[in-house]
């Protein structure tokens, strides 16, 4: 009876599971609106409804305006990275893409990104100004 109580007690203490379980999404798949955008520490103008939605395989539809069509981007999450690490990709008139380099995060409703200018290394801070933050973006979770 002792060992049933201790067991449960055990249980009943130990550590909640971090992040998504294996199989689910991961918490940057959906819809994000652009809330703020900054590039080289200098907010930038945007349409309202300007956003992304990062869809599984790596694809990420950009909208630069509510009333505007979705351009394909690419996107791929680094696992088990700390901070969180994320690259970018978009086409260039080549065949290779350009890729930037940047770290996310993700609390509640609120996506944060913070990526290097194409070319550069992975920045080591999410924080807007940091070095080798080239543009600093934040985002709100949307439904369709």
């Amino acid at each position: 009876m002792n060992a049933l109580f201790l067991g449960l007690a055990l249980v009943a203490g130990a550590p909640a599971l971090k992040g998504p379980a294996k199989g689910d999404s991961p918490p940057i798949e959906g819809l994000w609106e652009l809330t703020e955008w900054y590039i080289d520490g200098q907010s930038v103008g945007f349409p309202p409804g300007t956003s992304t939605e990062f869809l599984p395989k790596g694809i990420r539809m950009l909208k630069q305006g509510a009333d505007q069509p979705a351009d394909e981007r690419g996107y791929k999450l680094v696992p088990d990275s700390k901070p969180a690490a994320i690259d970018y990709m978009r086409p260039s008139g080549g065949g290779m893409s350009d890729v930037f380099f940047g770290l996310y995060k993700v609390e509640g409703d609120t996506l944060t990104i913070a990526l290097a200018d194409s070319g550069n290394g992975r920045p080591k801070m999410l924080d807007k100004g940091s070095d080798g933050v080239w543009t600093h973006m934040k985002f709100k979770r949307t439904k369709k």
